[in-house]
């Protein structure tokens, strides 16, 4: 087994962390989305403000969630905060 299946198998990342350039991959729904999770609004909440049903939040969160290779609320909070500071988002 190679360095990257050890890393796969341990839980690693296996590919590059993802950038603040990554948040142009979403879509504009996904951005949306992304950004009022990472100011810390639950799924509910994002959904009533967007006038969407919270199955629509989860389906694009999960959507995010693989596009931008985070696992965790966490790490969507950091890549986003990221993408403000340096000003890369779309």
């Amino acid at each position: 087994m190679g360095a990257t299946g050890r890393r796969r198998v341990a839980g690693g990342r296996c590919g590059p962390r993802p950038g603040a350039g990554e948040l142009s991959r979403l879509t504009p729904q996904q951005l949306r989305i992304a950004r009022r999770v990472a100011e810390g609004a639950t799924n509910r909440e994002v959904a009533l403000s967007l006038s969407v049903s919270t199955r629509t939040v989860d389906y694009h969160l999960r959507n995010i969630f693989a596009t931008l290779g985070v696992r965790s609320r966490v790490e969507l909070v950091r890549l986003v905060g990221q993408a403000e500071k340096t000003g890369a988002q779309p």
